[in-house]
């Protein structure tokens, strides 16, 4: 019985990184994989190194790889039933009132932008919108091709 509470609470809870929502989890966690697998590496060289590293504890490799797997596909699911949980209330009304909230914003975005070039972060705060959300609104406005983003390496 205890267990079957256990699972629920954890169903209930975010996933760890999820406070920016399922698609902020999701790049946080192909972040975090891309990192350990280096430049130029192949998912290969990944596994091999994951393994090496692994070998180190005082677990058997194959027992930590799969722990670490279980814990990426726990918080994929976890990020899979808030999405759906979202979903199921996103009505057409609502789908509406969000496509015109986003016009407008997109609006106020290229008026923005037409003062001159703006980072995400710069757009954020002119728009009064988190990062996250001006990424999106910038990468829509590059889809439709109604801006162009360039790409810079930070400092």
């Amino acid at each position: 019985m205890a267990n079957k509470q256990d699972e629920q609470d954890k169903q209930e809870k975010p996933a760890k990184g999820a406070e920016g929502g399922p698609m902020a989890m999701g790049m946080s966690m192909a972040k975090k994989m891309m990192s350990q697998m280096g430049q130029g590496g192949s998912p290969m060289e990944m596994m091999q190194k994951m393994m090496a590293q692994m070998g180190e504890g005082g677990k058997p490799p194959m027992d930590k790889m799969m722990g670490m797997c279980m814990g990426m596909c726990s918080e994929m699911l976890n990020a899979i039933r808030q999405t759906n949980s979202l979903a199921v209330h996103a009505s057409p009304e609502l789908q509406h009132a969000f496509a015109d909230w986003l016009k407008e914003l997109e609006g106020k975005a290229l008026a923005a932008i037409g003062g001159g070039e703006k980072d995400a972060a710069a757009l954020a705060a002119a728009l009064k919108i988190g990062e996250d959300s001006a990424r999106y609104v910038l990468t829509h406005l590059a889809a439709r091709e109604a801006i162009s983003l360039i790409g810079k390496t930070k400092l």
